[in-house]
């Protein structure tokens, strides 16, 4: 789903919402006019005063008898009204329909832009799209734990990675920085990678999260139409945030590597962050790609540290 279609959609459900909500106001004031019904009277004979003070406005008529006619209708109804819904125990305003967001009366934006109402489905669609499945949904910062770093060097390392990740996120509608995340298998990359994407992603960001192969998968099928389908590249180039996870374990062709370079350059000519991980070194990447896409890496992306630890494997042999 690209960005268009993510407003979209937001929008879609967002008034889905709304229209329940309406419904179930319209049927509580139902159920307050059968237990009151000469509110019901008197919310209709104010609609009719009212649609007759409009009309008489519109004439020319400037008779302050008749303006005051009205005015002593309209006054009369409401303060009966009131009394009715005083004995009932019931607030001044109990048949009006209220709005699912009072910030924004259902619009979806207010003065300052788009309305957190509007920001909050947004974020759920996004996080849906990113391709983060549920077991990625998981990996967040307050579940990343720090005890499987025993030394405290590997400690202290992977307090500091942590605390930037978050800064990350904190800043991340001020600053848009690209993040290569380097170390063994089993060390955190993909974990905080997905923290991060997932943080962004709640924040109403456009998040993508694929694996290099994956990415390269879908740029073979959109090229040649491999196994019968069409790819979907679009967001990749669009995207708010772009994970690519896992780099170096893509199956290694000059059209693979073109593709990377690709997305890469693209997005860093159009200051759009990425975050990279990959098991290689930084002195193993020339073995593996061309100098120019190794030299974007290396040179335009922050490096935060990753401590030797596979964690995965400690996991496995249960040592917490």
């Amino acid at each position: 789903m690209n960005r268009h279609e993510l407003f979209e959609k937001t929008d879609e459900v967002l008034q889905e919402k709304i229209a329940e909500f309406r419904e179930a106001e319209a049927r509580r004031i139902a159920a307050i006019y059968e237990k009151l019904p000469r509110l019901k009277e008197i919310d209709e004979e104010l609609r009719k005063n009212m649609s007759r003070f409009t009309a008489f406005a519109f004439s020319g008529d400037r008779s302050e008898e008749a303006f005051n006619r009205f005015r002593k209708t309209s006054l009369d109804l409401q303060k009966e009204r009131a009394e009715i819904l005083s004995e009932a125990g019931l607030p001044s305003n109990a048949c009006e329909i209220r709005h699912r967001c009072e910030k924004c009366k259902d619009r979806g934006y207010t003065d300052k832009g788009l309305c957190e109402c509007f920001k909050k489905e947004l974020s759920a669609l996004t996080l849906d799209s990113s391709g983060l499945s549920s077991d990625y949904k998981n990996k967040t910062f307050d579940s990343f734990s720090l005890s499987y770093y025993k030394n405290p060097a590997d400690r202290e390392k992977m307090e500091l990675t942590l605390g930037y990740a978050k800064k990350y996120v904190r800043d991340f509608a001020k600053k848009k920085e690209n993040l290569l995340f380097m170390g063994r298998s089993g060390s955190g990359k993909t974990f905080l990678s997905c923290a991060i994407g997932k943080a962004c992603a709640e924040q109403g960001n456009y998040v993508c999260y694929v694996t290099a192969q994956n990415m390269i998968s879908e740029f073979e099928a959109e090229k040649f139409g491999k196994g019968g389908k069409s790819g979907d590249t679009e967001r990749f180039f669009e995207s708010d945030l772009l994970i690519i996870d896992d780099l170096g374990s893509e199956f290694s062709t000059q059209f693979s590597e073109s593709v990377i370079y690709n997305v890469v350059n693209s997005r860093l000519n159009s200051g759009s962050p990425m975050i990279i991980s990959t098991n290689y070194r930084p002195e193993e990447l020339s073995d593996f790609y061309h100098e120019r896409l190794v030299s974007r890496l290396l040179n335009e992306f922050l490096t935060p540290v990753f401590a030797d630890v596979d964690v995965r494997e400690l996991k496995k042999l249960g040592r917490a």
